[in-house]
């Protein structure tokens, strides 16, 4: 049997609000199940969008995890999917519409281990040795929900931690370049407190710990998020080039 749930659980899903276009992580607790566990109807607690609260919805099991963090993750795994599954369908209907002709041996890139190379291997294991300390900080911060400042000083060191990181980062996706996975993660690094921070921080890390007042207090409260999207990011692209080690316990 597959997963099972009790009534009054504490559960976490992401809510997209039409009117904002953004999405949210909510906290639930469960009202009600389906006798073999395939749907489960949650009550909202707490939510970004306040008029949701106090609402109850069907939810599928697969949409509903047991922390905040694992809910964002899952969700911008989902989401990064859902997207390559349309451009694979849009890929494989254009030959079809041209008459089905014969389609030329892929001669792209080799997948997984045997298509990495040393430059790869060597940022990798920088990106990787120096993930732990972003990790610590940002789930750190999820601690500290109710207190803005607390976070907003954890969001500073995170941020410097990153920053530290990009070296890595850039020499590993400049290594693969066209790579679907290596432009999610660049994508991840762009724009956001990541790209304020850096402007503030001149090219040293360092320097933000003074010049953090010129980032954006926007930026500063979304940075947990993107910090947790680049980390999807990354741990999508291991998996796909078989890169190890880990960015840490899944």
């Amino acid at each position: 049997m597959g997963r099972q749930f009790r009534l009054g659980q504490e559960l976490y899903f992401v809510l997209w609000d039409e009117q904002s276009e953004e999405a949210g992580v909510a906290r639930a607790e469960v009202v009600q199940y389906a006798s073999d566990h395939s749907k489960v109807r949650v009550k909202v607690v707490d939510a970004p969008q306040r008029p949701v609260i106090g609402r109850t919805t069907w939810v599928l099991p697969d949409r509903l995890d047991d922390d905040a963090r694992s809910a964002r993750r899952n969700y911008q795994r989902r989401a990064r999917q859902e997207l390559r599954e349309a451009e694979q369908a849009e890929r494989e209907e254009g030959p079809a519409q041209a008459g089905g002709a014969e389609r030329a041996p892929d001669q792209g890139e080799p997948k997984g281990a045997d298509g990495v190379s040393d430059e790869v291997r060597e940022a990798w294991g920088r990106v990787a040795a120096g993930w732990p300390d972003v990790e610590l900080l940002v789930d750190t911060m999820d601690f500290e929900a109710g207190w803005p400042d607390h976070q907003a000083r954890l969001a500073k060191f995170a941020t410097v931690a990153v920053l530290r990181l990009r070296p890595a980062l850039e020499a590993l996706v400049g290594a693969l370049p066209g790579d679907e996975a290596a432009e999610a993660v660049r994508t991840a690094m762009a724009g956001g407190v990541l790209a304020s921070a850096s402007a503030a921080a001149g090219g040293d890390p360092a320097r933000l710990l003074d010049a953090w007042d010129q980032v954006p207090a926007t930026d500063v409260a979304g940075a947990a998020d993107q910090i947790n999207g680049l980390r999807a990011a990354l741990s999508e692209l291991a998996l796909r080039r078989e890169l190890s080690p880990a960015l840490g316990a899944e």
